[in-house]
């Protein structure tokens, strides 16, 4: 019998600030994580091909939201006043919680996430309007279950 695959719905976006867990910014569409990985190519007199490595650049993400509360402008006025340096303090983590058919739920974590751009689309009267939300981290971890 094949194994089940693991879509979205098993699959929990946590956002935390100053570790209080956000629990109002969870009408998440799609969420992208990327871990910054650089190659290294250096060539060698006297060698065939080039030796390989690589280096860790940290790793950023994107997600996109609907609203139900004003809490996305709480959290979206807490990254600016960060940057603005009125509460510095502040931290911020993005996880995700990956619930596998077999029982499994290695958790992903990104801490101390810095923010990007934050557009509001709000495209017609029938819409919902959408956030995206873009930001990168200096490190990573992933905690296996």
């Amino acid at each position: 019998m094949p194994a089940q695959r693991i879509k979205g719905q098993e699959v929990q976006i946590l956002v935390v600030q100053d570790s209080v867990l956000q629990d109002t910014l969870t009408d998440i569409q799609n969420f992208n994580g990327e871990l910054e990985l650089e190659i290294k190519s250096v060539g060698y007199l006297g060698e065939k091909s080039n030796r390989k490595d690589e280096i860790f650049n940290g790793c950023k993400f994107d997600m996109s939201l609907h609203l139900h509360t004003q809490d996305w402008f709480n959290f979206q006025l807490a990254i600016v006043n960060r940057a603005k340096r009125i509460t510095p303090d502040t931290v911020f983590n993005i996880s995700g919680v990956f619930s596998f058919p077999n029982g499994e739920t290695p958790v992903m974590l990104f801490p101390d996430c810095h923010f990007g751009a934050q557009p509001l689309a709000i495209n017609s009267r029938g819409d919902y309007v959408q956030v995206k939300v873009a930001g990168e981290s200096d490190d990573y971890d992933m905690q296996l279950s």
